[in-house]
This record gives C-alpha cells, structure tokens and sequence, in this order.
C-alpha cells in the first residue's frame, strides 16, 4: 500500500513525515471538526481538513487529491452557491458545499489473501470537482489524482470533511478484539512493517551485563537489575541509519530510551555477521525484527537476541528472543502505543454512548449529575415520557452544560482518542435521520420554534447524505471509522507493493546512447515480464522488509532506479553475457549480482557453506580473468571444491524467487547504500542532445546510489558519476519511482520556477 494525505504541500528540507503530516492535516479542533466525537458527543466519522498551506511558497490553497489508487465509488457535483436563505445548504444562513466524492480502495499490507484489504476514502464539501475525475462507477483513480476544490463548511471557506472507513478492521488492523494480547503469541507475520515491538513479562530478569557470547541466552553470571513489577513493552526503532530502543509501560508512557551506536542500522550487514555468523541472515532479521520471518533459520536454533535497555533503575540487559517474550511490529497497531478497536456503542442513534470514550474523557469519575447518564441519552430513552414536565424542561439547559463540559473534556483528553477504531452508523444516510438525531427536539426550550429548526436541519442533512444514492455494494451503513490522521501515518510505513503499484514505477521512456547519438526509447512491459515479475513479487517485497528498504520511498525508489535499469526494466534478471571476462559469474537478480566474490559473500550471509580456499582460487582467477580480459580461466571445470549444487545456488540468483531478490537486498545492506539513499533529493535539470533536446532530473545522492551499485562504493568526485553504466536511464527511472512513491518534491525549470511534476512526466497507468 503506498498512501498520502488528501493534501500535499510541498517538503520542507530535513523534514520528518510527522511534521509533513501536521502541515498536510490541519485537523479541526476537538469538539468541532475532529474525530472521533463533537461537542454534543455525537458520532463524527472523520475530520474537517483546511485547504490552506503556509510554506516555502508561501500561502496556497491546495487542491483535494485521492489519498491511494482505486476506484470512484460515488460523485456528486456540488450545488451552485446561491443567496436564498430557504436553500437547505444555507443552513443558519451560511452556505456548505455538497459536492462529494467515495474511493473504493483495494490493495494490499502483506502476503496472501489475509492482508489483501479494502477500504473507502470520503471527499465531502467540494466546492468543485476536476475534469479529469471519471464520471462513471468503478473507473481507475490514482494516488495524487487532483480531485476538485475545498468548499465550504457551515460558512467556512478551503475545508473539506475527510473519512476513511472499512467493513472488516482485521484484515486492516489484524485483530477483532479492542486490545492485543500479548502472552497469546507473536503478531503478525502476513503484514509486518514499521517499528519491531516486544512484551517483556514481569518474570523476564534484566541483567546488568551481556554474556561473553552474543549466541548465549544464560547470562547467570551477570548481576540483576530491578524493573517494574508489571509487563513492560520495547519499541525497535530504526530510522536513517540510527536504532533507538524505547520503554514503555502498558498505558504507552515512555520510561526511557536508549540509542545504539551511531550508524547502527546502516552497519547491521557487519553486526548480523560478527553475532550470528553461522546464518547472518536469520541473525540480521533476529536484529531487524526481533524474529525470524524469512526461510533462514537461527543456528544454534535458541540464539539470543541481547539488547541494552533503559529502565527507571538504570541500564539493563535482556534478551529479547527469549521464550517469554513475543514481538510485534506496527502493523499489529499496538494498544500500548494507543490503538484500541472499539465496538461497544450498540445504539442506532448519532450519540457517543462508548463506555470506553466516556471513561477516556473521565466524564463519570466526577460527574455534573449523579445519574451516570447525559441529556441526550435521558431524551432517547424510553424513560424519557415519564419524566415530570419540570424535569423535561431542565433537560434543555443540562444539555448546555453538558456540551461545555464535553468540550473540556475533549480538549484535556482528545490525544488518547486519536488512535482509536469505532464501528458506527455512517452519519450520510437519508433514512436513518429521525433514529439518530430524535432526541434534538427533546432538548430545545421553544418546541415550536424548535420543530421548524428540526425541519431545516434535516433538509440540511438530506442535501449532504448520501449512503443510499451510493449503493456501495460490499459495506454495510454500520461500519468502521478510522482514525484518518493515524491511519495514513501507520500505513505510510507499510511499502507493501502491490501489482499495479509495481508496475507503476517504470518510466514510459528511457535515454540511450545509440552510435554516438542520444535517443529516447519507450519502456515497454510485455506479458511476458509481468509474469516473471508477478512470480517473484511477494519475495521482494519481503526482502525489501527486511531489509528495511520498504519502510521508506527514497530507499524504494533509490533501488528500483537500479534494479529496474539494471534488468532492463524488469525484463532480463541474467546479463546471459558468455564472452564477459568474468562469465560465468555475470549479472543476475534485481541488482544483477556480478562476480564471484559477491556471489560467495551472499552466499555466506545465507548461511551456505564455502571454503576459504575455493574464494580464494575464484578471486585470484578473476584477476587473470580482468587482467586478460578473457574468462577462460574462470571456467567452472577449473575448480573442484565448486559443486554441481553451487552452480545451482548461482543459477537461482536469477531463476528461483528466493535468490533474486535476496540477493539485490543482501547486496543493498553490504554495499551501504541507504547512507546516500536517505538524504533528501534536490533535483538537478539536466539535458542531452540526439535529434531532440532531452530534459532528464538528477540528484547526487541517488549518484552515489548508483554508483555504489554499478562500482561497488560511491565516487569521491561527483563529476564521476558520469561514468556510471547507463546513469541517465538510472535517473529517470529513479524519478518515475520517486513520483509513484513519495509527494511533495518539487522540480526547478530553465527559469527558476519550481513544479510538482518533472518536465515532460507522463505517468505509466495500468
């Protein structure tokens, strides 16, 4: 899945996605405009969004863009805006915009059929919609698609009302229940992403040192330290090279941190190696995710996992693989960092009667009144004919106090409710106005005057309800609300590519050098490759998991920029290149792994086994091999420790889908790439000359990506970079990527103007 905000200002440099997020949802306040509750404690299914940016451009008005590819699902043009005070727009005499628009989404979080999932995004307010929005049900919307205008809401201008909801939360959240469980097991492996997470139980001892040996998980000789009675909770975090070990309680307060060495995560190859050297790569995933998820497994099999963490009582050693303890990633969406499903409303009407909301909000520990109830309850329940006309009465003005108290409430409180799943009636339905909003009437002091504003409201609603024209097909009008600001923060860790996504990255053209002369040459993808492609996907995606490159779009698109140049976008996964002076041991995979030293050294992180004397016999042969240029020195009959099962192992670095892209993400991890990877792009207009003026985008960073691919280490001297095979294929390929994967970036012109699309850009739609 690769999602974005329905806004997209440009980046700020050294910008962190939280802070993107904050500038790109400017969320209304709690009590107006804000999930989950308003200030009456009605349901309100999403947020009110502005329109309006202030940044390095200056003040603008955004327009409302699809949040994720998928479908239209529902449109309905906005009503003109007119004058007339009897309009049911204009209700209260200030106008809201009807125009609206449903996406159905479908993609994908993880492998197979349980974490295929569906959900639906609600654009409500437009004030206009774009031309090039399909008109008809169940036509292709992609990511970034301009959708329309902010309208206006209740006489404010440039918002929107903005809704994510689903029918099933479990494939999305991976569970039914409000919390995890966490002595039940492990989380999720069909979808795992983001950061690692481990229960420590209250029987689990903390240590003052590590044992001698990193594989050891006895440590008695070590002294102990005291923790907390309860269970804690250990967040992994890896981020631009640093790893960060948090500590927190079950109600998610931080009791402290604690850093890795700087530069951990870009030397985890190195540490994987010097800790788990029988099976790096089961100790790198060990390391990454606090298990082991691939098909490598741990030798010995109980191989512990120390860490250093931070307690109230100082510094402790624990071993995070120990039987007791069970991981977690993001994707489990833990309840110690907030995340809570949460289905314990069963009224038809629009009023929040969640237990769990009201304790949240701590409205019953010192309540107004004593009877443990509210106004609007009191007016839908059957107890409400009974009361005295005196008792009647005082509702109205109980309410006032009520709605006061809410807003307090909510604002003290409304951090806590910001990572919470409700199932609710959807507030856009015709039919269900007078259930849900009945109790309205009961609560005004003038009943005549009231039953006239009653009428208005409802024609209000009815102008802006939709649920019934939409007729979606597979969600019911009782559905899950997510927390929009929350979901799209989680699910932007995901990096789960999807077919479509996949096939989205590649460029429609690409720059080749034909007998002297620049030509620009289609990018075709033929049946044929999306087979081979489809095959090896989900093994990709997996290996860009663990290796941390799926979490972040500039590392994705910095390795498709090679990969996908490398393999002559996606087609060819073996150079097949017998007259090269190092075949046999030519280019295969993603990042067609080339040379015998690199296909021993993946090997070795694999867990093979090689002899140091059948290396070195390669190596001293490739060297006569380059120095002649001539590989008949490196024929496979030359070696006798090379078995008929290593020219196997070699031959699946291209054929079998459990080599090609391990080995590409094996040799992304070694070489070090993430270092230039994440450094933000600054793009650079370059062009070259065939029998047209061709304009192509560069960044030095992704330079000295494709460097470290193509020569095995970055150039010191940028102007080196030239040099790289095929570098402005790379470049664009590399921006197709960035433009499919990330948002905000910005290209400059011959005039120094900046646009949020490379010149010439035409996206791949499939």
């Amino acid at each position: 899945m690769i999602i974005s905000p329905p806004f997209l200002p440009a980046k700020v440099a050294n910008e962190t996605d939280a802070a993107y997020l904050d500038r790109a949802m400017r969320e209304g306040v709690p009590g107006d405009g804000a999930f989950p509750v308003s200030a009456e404690l009605n349901w309100h299914g999403g947020v009110h969004l502005s329109a309006r940016s202030e940044g390095q451009e200056g003040r603008e008005i955004l327009p409302v863009r699809a949040i994720a590819d998928g479908t239209l699902a529902y449109l309905r043009q906005p009503t003109e805006r007119n004058d007339d005070m009897h309009h049911a727009l204009n209700y209260q005499g200030v106008w809201t915009d009807n125009g609206c628009i449903v996406l159905r989404h479908e993609t994908e979080i993880g492998e197979g059929e349980s974490a295929r999932v569906v959900f639906y995004s609600i654009y409500q307010h437009l004030a206009s919609i774009a031309p090039a929005v399909p008109r008809q049900v169940g036509m292709p919307v992609y990511r970034k698609d301009v959708l329309g205008q902010a309208g206006m809401i209740d006489g404010a201008s440039d918002k929107i009302h903005f809704e994510i909801i689903a029918n099933d939360a479990v494939a999305l959240l991976g569970r039914s229940s409000a919390k995890l469980d966490p002595r039940r097991g492990n989380g999720r492996t069909d979808s795992c992403w983001g950061d690692a997470h481990f229960h420590l139980p209250p029987e689990l001892p903390c240590y003052d040192a590590r044992p001698a040996s990193w594989l050891a998980p006895d440590n008695a000789a070590a002294g102990s330290v005291a923790r907390p009675e309860q269970s804690l909770f250990v967040r992994l975090r890896y981020a631009k090279g640093q790893c960060t070990l948090s500590t927190l309680s079950e109600t998610g307060e931080v009791l402290g941190e604690r850093a890795e060495t700087e530069g951990f995560e870009y030397d985890l190859y190195a540490t994987a190696c010097e800790r788990y050297p029988a099976c790096p790569s089961a100790g790198y995933e060990l390391l990454r995710w606090g298990r082991v998820l691939g098909p490598d497994a741990l030798r010995p099999e109980q191989a512990a996992h120390w860490r250093q963490i931070a307690l109230p009582a100082g510094a402790a050693w624990v071993n995070l693989n120990a039987p007791a303890v069970t991981c977690f990633s993001d994707a489990d969406f833990p309840h110690w960092l907030g995340w809570q499903l949460l289905d314990d409303d069963s009224d038809s009407d629009a009023h929040c009667q969640s237990p769990t909301v009201r304790a949240v909000l701590k409205l019953d520990q010192e309540p107004i009144f004593p009877d443990g109830t509210d106004a609007i309850s009191l007016a839908s329940s059957p107890a409400y004919d009974s009361l005295p006309a005196e008792d009647r009465d005082f509702l109205a003005e109980r309410y006032e106090i009520e709605c006061q108290r809410n807003v307090s409430a909510l604002q003290a409180e409304y951090r806590k409710l910001q990572r919470f799943a409700f199932r609710f009636p959807s507030e856009w339905a015709h039919s269900e106005f007078d259930s849900r909003y009945g109790w309205w009437l009961k609560l005004q002091r003038d009943n005549a005057e009231a039953a006239q504003q009653y009428q208005h409201l409802k024609a209000h609603q009815m102008a802006l309800a939709f649920w019934e024209d939409a007729n979606l097909s597979d969600i019911d009008s009782r559905h899950w609300h997510l927390p929009p600001r929350a979901f799209i923060e989680a699910f932007r860790q995901c990096g789960w590519l999807s077919a479509g996504e996949l096939t989205q990255l590649l460029p429609m053209s690409a720059l080749r050098k034909v007998h002297g002369y620049w030509v620009s040459e289609p990018v075709r993808f033929l049946d044929q490759t999306a087979r081979q492609l489809e095959a090896r996907r989900s093994k990709l995606n997996k290996s860009l998991r663990t290796h941390g490159i799926a979490g972040s779009p500039y590392r994705l698109a910095a390795f498709f920029g090679n990969a996908m140049q490398e393999t002559q976008w996606f087609s060819k996964l073996y150079e097949q290149n017998p007259s090269a002076w190092y075949s046999p041991w030519d280019g295969r995979g993603f990042l067609q792994l080339t040379h015998a030293d690199n296909y021993i050294k993946y090997w070795r992180f694999r867990g093979r086994v090689v002899s140091e004397a059948l290396r070195q016999q390669l190596r001293s042969a490739a060297q006569i091999a380059h120095q002649h240029q001539n590989n008949s020195a490196l024929r496979d009959s030359n070696f006798h420790e090379l078995t008929v099962e290593m020219i196997q192992w070699r031959n699946d670095v291209a054929d079998d889908q459990d080599d090609t892209g391990p080995s590409a993400c094996a040799y992304w991890s070694w070489s070090g790439a993430a270092r230039f990877a994440d450094q933000a792009p600054v793009m650079l207009r370059q062009t070259v000359t065939g029998a047209h003026t061709f304009v192509y985008y560069s960044s030095v960073p992704f330079g000295q990506v494709a460097a470290t691919v193509n020569f095995g280490k970055p150039v010191n001297d940028p102007f080196s970079l030239a040099h790289v095979n095929g570098i402005q294929a790379r470049y664009q390929g590399y921006i197709s990527a960035l433009m499919v994967l990330s948002e905000g970036l910005r290209f400059p012109d011959t005039i120094g103007g900046q646009h949020e699309q490379p010149e010439g850009y035409i996206p791949r739609r499939i």
